[in-house]
């Protein structure tokens, strides 16, 4: 027998789960003691708060080491500071683990967050000292805590596909002024549009906005039609193409909104204990039908 899933309710922030909880659990099972002891741990919301919290704090001791000098203050406590918040992510880390066993690894984010800590004990010193860089991507651990963060990167991850046809479309408008401007303007200004590599980095630079005081008066003032020209451009490549991928990217979070059923915490055990009572009456059943 199988229930449906509630319907998505206005999740309570306390309880909106910072940890994204993994699937595939055998509700069939009972879940061993220490175990939900652990999880009731890594799932409490002051638990996750104090996670959130270390993140950001090590993400401005990171800043903080940029500065000259800075290395050394205290006797290099930073550095202190900095392996004691490394000993804690890792302890979280084997905590969820531990308490979610092999479900822990069905989980992207979780992955995503086993990568991060597991990076940051990759040797630094000598030749490899320009892998400290890679302390820094601790800081991306906020995307997998903030339950907001997640659904912005969803978001993104949803729209790939449109975001990579309108990119194509934005290559092929791209590709045919840059083929124009070097045919029309090349012998005019060959600085800007000589060729087909110096005329795709000037559209680049009015693709962003910028430059477009130094590269249009040039062409103007030996082609009068010239501004039109460019300015077709801009309006087909800025104003058009640029905001689709604004509206898609709108459309893949409202859809993202509207498609997300992820329980919340307390109502995910509420459903592990239904399903777990329905199991044992199910079992009781056929023991009785067996004997009689």
């Amino acid at each position: 027998m199988t229930t449906d899933a509630p319907a998505t309710t206005a999740s309570d922030p306390a309880s909106d789960a910072a940890f994204p909880r993994p699937d595939g659990a055998d509700p069939t099972r009972p879940v061993p003691a220490w175990r939900a002891r652990l999880q009731g741990i890594v799932e409490h919301r002051w638990f996750q708060r104090s996670i959130i919290t270390l993140i950001v704090l090590n993400a401005i001791l990171i800043g903080v080491e940029t500065y000259p000098g800075m290395h050394d203050v205290g006797g290099g406590i930073l550095h202190v500071f900095d392996a004691l918040i490394l000993a804690v992510f890792t302890i979280e880390v084997a905590l969820r683990i531990s308490a979610y066993g092999w479900r822990f690894f069905t989980n992207g984010w979780n992955l995503f967050d086993l990568l991060v800590v597991a990076v940051s004990y990759v040797p630094s010193g000598g030749a490899l000292q320009v892998l400290r860089v890679l302390r820094v991507l601790r800081v991306l651990r906020l995307l997998s805590q903030v339950p907001s963060l997640r659904r912005v990167v969803g978001a993104l991850g949803s729209a790939i596909p449109g975001i990579s046809a309108i990119g194509g479309l934005l290559v092929i408008i791209m590709y045919v002024y840059v083929v124009a401007c070097t045919m029309l303007f090349g012998e005019i200004a060959p600085a800007l549009f000589g060729d087909l590599g110096t005329s795709t980095v000037s559209l680049f630079r009015l693709l962003n906005g910028d430059g477009w005081g130094e590269i249009v008066p040039p062409l103007q003032a030996e082609l009068p039609w010239a501004w039109p020209f460019m300015m077709g451009y801009g309006l087909i490549s800025t104003f058009v193409i640029l905001n689709l991928f604004i509206a898609v990217t709108c459309e893949a979070l409202e859809s993202q909104k509207e498609e997300e059923t992820e329980l919340t915490i307390k109502e995910q055990q509420l459903m592990d204990e239904v399903l777990e009572l329905k199991a044992m009456v199910r079992s009781i059943a056929e023991e009785r039908r067996g004997s009689s």
